[in-house]
């Protein structure tokens, strides 16, 4: 029992590091999603009031429902690692008192039986009556051991009481904690519910808008369609480049072949077959017809999650996909992700490559870069600092920032692996 009870004490005592670490840890993430939900309010604050409701708007009203939840999540685990804390302090508070009690009672038991036997001519009858020096000699330790252990006793009683003492401290400590973190609890629960009210108002003003938001998103289609077939004719030009080189250097491999094979006839051997790819091998690209460009296309992809976004500091206010629009029949698609930052932002290439294009879509420039088998385009540039066929650097400015017809800044960014559209976010860094 006493062993169980031991290896108990011990796996608390091992248990302790790790919860410190996880509060510690749940307190930097909560004042990091705070940090974002003030960004987020700066941007609210900085919309002009006689703005007219966008959808803008209600994608920053819905990331701040998103981060306050997170927050409120966030605080309920601090409170189940409190709790955790206030029960193991309660046990050992429990172990300590019996503990107590029980050393109180075997030293009670021990003064009495000293009592009993404390005169002077017991305990000299009881050296003197050895049958030996030797045997006397080991009475009068044993004497000495039995005052010994009874010090023991009463400094043992005292090291518990100490322990008991602090592990009441600790426990209200443990409340008060509790107390302060369930006040913070309510106080996001009612910011919560305000924000929920604040997106309702958006809600209904989208409504009252209705028409005009899906003509606002028929004009935006047509603009992402554009976009689409410019990024698929880059992509096509470049890849009957990479087959016209590719077909000239096989060419002019034969041409070898054939020349090497003239002079040495009499050993010329039949020339060798490709292998065939490994099932679940790496597909490769028509446009991965060198290493470098390779390596490229390998960097790019093994960065999933890694890579710094095209512009600072900036929020997603339309994300990759096809999406309902809250409380309207409307639906908006996007190829990439819209990104809503200070008009006149620098806009950075996210990965090294080569530019491919540089072209106008409804008046405003955008860039297309290549990496690889990978493309990546930046739209609604104010201005453009690179041109085609220049090589670029991860984090290289590229160009400016645009506006909307709000006149917010504001661009999209786009990702293709040749002509297929994938989500960006999957290869930007979380934030």
């Amino acid at each position: 029992m006493r062993k169980l009870l031991l290896l108990l004490i011990g796996i608390l005592f091992a248990l302790t590091p790790a919860f410190a670490q996880s509060r510690d840890e749940l307190e930097r993430k909560k004042k990091e999603i705070q940090q974002e939900i003030d960004e987020l309010q700066k941007v609210q604050r900085s919309l002009s009031k006689d703005k007219k409701t966008s959808l803008s708007q209600l994608t920053l009203v819905q990331n701040k429902l998103k981060k306050r939840q997170s927050v409120i999540e966030n605080i309920n685990s601090q409170v189940q690692l409190i709790d955790n804390d206030i029960f193991m302090n309660n046990r050992e508070i429990y172990r300590l008192k019996n503990q107590i009690d029980t050393l109180k009672e075997q030293y009670g038991r021990t003064i009495e039986y000293a009592y009993k036997n404390s005169s002077n001519y017991d305990m000299l009858n009881f050296i003197f009556s050895s049958t030996s020096f030797n045997d006397a000699i080991k009475r009068i330790q044993y004497l000495k051991s039995y005052r010994n252990y009874r010090d023991e006793q009463v400094a043992n009683i005292n090291k518990a009481r100490a322990s008991l003492q602090g592990k009441v401290a600790t426990l209200a400590a443990n409340k008060k904690e509790k107390s302060n973190v369930l006040v913070e609890q309510s106080k996001q629960l009612k910011m919560l519910e305000d924000e929920k009210k604040e997106k309702s108002v958006v809600v209904t003003k989208l409504q009252q808008r209705e028409k005009e938001l899906g003509k606002e998103l028929a004009a935006k289609k047509r603009v992402e369609r554009n976009l689409q077939n410019a990024i698929a004719a880059a992509v096509k030009r470049e890849i009957e480049a990479a087959r016209k080189k590719a077909e000239a250097e096989r060419k002019k491999a034969e041409e070898d072949a054939k020349k090497l094979a003239d002079a040495n006839a009499p050993k010329a051997s039949k020339p060798s077959t490709a292998t065939p790819a490994k099932p679940g091998a790496r597909k490769s690209s028509v446009l991965e017809n060198s290493p470098e460009v390779t390596r490229v296309s390998l960097g790019f992809e093994n960065n999933r999650r890694a890579l710094p976004w095209p512009v600072d500091k900036s929020m997603i206010v339309s994300g990759f996909g096809r999406k309902k629009i809250e409380g309207t029949t409307l639906y908006e698609d996007n190829i990439g992700i819209t990104l809503e930052t200070t008009p006149g932002s620098n806009v950075k290439a996210i990965y090294d490559g080569i530019v491919s294009s540089v072209f106008d879509i409804a008046g405003e420039p955008a860039i297309i870069i290549k990496h690889g088998k990978y493309f990546t385009t930046y739209q609604n540039l104010a201005s453009v600092t690179v041109s085609k066929g220049q090589e670029v650097k991860t984090g290289q400015v590229i160009g400016k920032a645009g506006t909307n017809e709000d006149g917010d800044g504001q661009i999209l960014f786009v990702v293709t692996i040749e002509s297929k559209f994938v989500d960006p976010e999957l290869w930007l860094k979380p934030r």
